[in-house]
C-alpha cells in the first residue's frame, strides 16, 4: 500500500507535536508509591515533584499496595495508570486534588495564553495596523 505525501506530512507534524508535548515542563516523567507516607509521588520534566496523599485519590482508596507499586505514566506524561486495577487518572486532576481548582485554573490559563494560532497572529497584525487595541473608556452616565 502506497503512502501519500499528505499522509507523511501529517505523520511528521503529529510526531513533532508529540515531541513538543513530551518536552512540556508540566509532563510527568516518573510516578512511584511511597508506602511509608501512603502517598503517590509525581516527578515532572521540569525537575519538580509533588506528593499526593492516597486518601486524596478516591480511585486508590481500596487499592492493594502491590497494585500501587506498579503505577505507570502515559506516553504523553499526562496520566497515571494502574494497570492491575484498570484505572487511568489525569495528572491535572491529581494536582487539582492537592492544590485546588483555583490555583490550577490560573496555571493552565497562563499556559494556554502563551499559545499562538495562525488566527491569533493574523488578528494581532490587523489590530496593530489599525493602531492597536482601543482604550477602555468609562461608560457615559
Amino acid at each position: 500500500m502506497a503512502v501519500s505525501i499528505e499522509d507523511r506530512e501529517r505523520y511528521a507534524a503529529a510526531r513533532a507535536a508529540g515531541a513538543q508535548q513530551a518536552a512540556d515542563s508540566s509532563a510527568v516523567t516518573a510516578v512511584r508509591y511511597l508506602s511509608r507516607r501512603d502517598a503517590i509521588e509525581l516527578e515532572f520534566v521540569s525537575g519538580g515533584a509533588i506528593t499526593v496523599p492516597r486518601r486524596a485519590i478516591p480511585e486508590f482508596a481500596d487499592a492493594p499496595t502491590e497494585a500501587l507499586r506498579r503505577l505507570t505514566i502515559s506516553p504523553a506524561g499526562d496520566a497515571v495508570a494502574c494497570r492491575p486495577m484498570d484505572i487511568d487518572i489525569d495528572v491535572a486532576g491529581l494536582v487539582e486534588a492537592v492544590f485546588g481548582a483555583r490555583l490550577l485554573a490560573a496555571a493552565f490559563g497562563r499556559r494556554g495564553g502563551r499559545r499562538t494560532s495562525k488566527a491569533k497572529a493574523k488578528a494581532v497584525r490587523a489590530n496593530g495596523a489599525k493602531g492597536g487595541r482601543p482604550r477602555n473608556r468609562p461608560p457615559r452616565v
